[in-house]
């Protein structure tokens, strides 16, 4: 059951980064009992997080929809800092490919994702499923346009 939680989370994206929440390290706690499901949040923000309620309704109602027959509790914790140390390796591979490797090194380096945000910027608050889509197409592209150009012959 946690992992079909984690997997509907997984389809759960925060709204200014467009990766899952999931992966991103927000969801800091799960907790399956009989006919209760206890989720905890945090956000990158903490309290500056405009859209913290958003992302909690969200989740709250994607796993009562799936598990009709649960109690489902989400709790927004505002206390507990976000830190690069939640996202899990898909993330951080996620992260790499919007904002580049420096940008996650200064995220480990305790420079803010607000800041981080604001300044390198490459969205425009689209959707982020189309985002990422186009994202990995433009790299997949590039890479493709290189190796046609440094076509390496193996005879």
């Amino acid at each position: 059951m946690k992992d079909k939680i984690v997997e509907i989370l997984r389809e759960i994206y925060d709204p200014e980064i467009p990766i899952n929440i999931y992966d991103l390290g927000l969801v800091r706690e799960i907790q399956v009992e009989e006919g209760k499901i206890f989720v905890r949040l945090i956000f990158t923000a903490n309290r500056n997080c405009t859209l913290a309620d958003m992302v909690a309704v969200q989740v709250k109602y994607r796993l009562a929809k799936v598990f009709p027959d649960h109690k489902v509790e989400v709790v927004s914790d505002y206390n507990a800092e976000w830190n690069i140390g939640y996202v899990t390796q898909a993330g951080l591979l996620q992260l790499e490919e919007i904002y580049g490797k420096e940008a996650v090194e200064q995220l480990r380096n305790r420079k803010s994702v607000e800041e981080l945000v604001k300044v390198s910027l490459r969205i425009n608050r689209e959707d982020p499923i189309q985002f990422m889509k186009r994202a990995v197409e433009e790299r997949y592209r590039g890479i493709k346009e290189w190796h046609e150009k440094n076509r390496i012959l193996i005879e």
